[in-house]
């Protein structure tokens, strides 16, 4: 089996765990569904859900395999403008309205479980560690800048996603993501207050 063969028989098995997850905790609540139960779904073993996901929980809302890849594209693509903010808010934009396929259904689900309330925001760090990467790439002299740059995007969709009803539909979030992150006014890296 070749490389890209391998990654795409991965990438399938990683998507069926996922998939199976996601159908079975809608249909049976989040505490009546067994990593066995999810393993049997997606025609696999225990000891191969394992392989993939550390905890039933991490089977909802690990990011799929192809996120980091479309959002170090996007912090290739972005533009560079004399201000950083507006093209940091492209990037997160881009990404929010890119979006998995199925996380509308996986926050329903997050809505729906105070025990699964907070896992999001925790996992979702990568974005802030992938805009931070940016805004280090960017800001090399200025890592408080760069950080501050960073850390400021994140806090913005945070406060979005924690505010986004989930019964409402994705678009929602979107709006919210937008409005959010135009809210904050952000000096350029490096520049001080006089």
């Amino acid at each position: 089996m070749t490389q890209s063969a391998r990654e795409a028989s991965r990438l399938a098995t990683w998507r069926a765990l996922r998939e199976a997850t996601v159908r079975l905790v809608t249909e049976r609540g989040f505490a009546a569904v067994t990593v066995d139960d999810v393993a049997a779904a997606a025609g696999t073993s225990r000891r191969t859900f394992f392989n993939y996901f550390p905890t039933k929980t991490a089977a909802l809302f690990d990011p799929d395999p192809e996120l980091a890849g479309r959002l170090e594209r996007l912090t290739e693509e972005a533009p560079v403008t004399g201000d950083p903010w507006a093209d940091l808010r492209w990037i997160c934009a881009s990404f929010v309205r890119w979006g998995p396929p199925d996380t509308l259904v996986v926050y329903r689900l997050v809505a729906a479980s105070g025990e699964l309330r907070d896992y999001p925001v925790q996992v979702h760090r990568h974005v802030e560690t992938a805009l931070e990467a940016w805004a280090s790439r960017r800001f090399p002299d200025d890592p408080l800048g760069a950080r501050l740059l960073s850390a400021t995007a994140g806090a913005a969709l945070g406060v979005a996603f924690l505010t986004w009803d989930p019964a409402t539909p994705a678009e929602e979030f979107v709006r919210l993501t937008d409005r959010a992150l135009a809210a904050v006014t952000v000096r350029r890296p490096g520049t001080e207050e006089t």
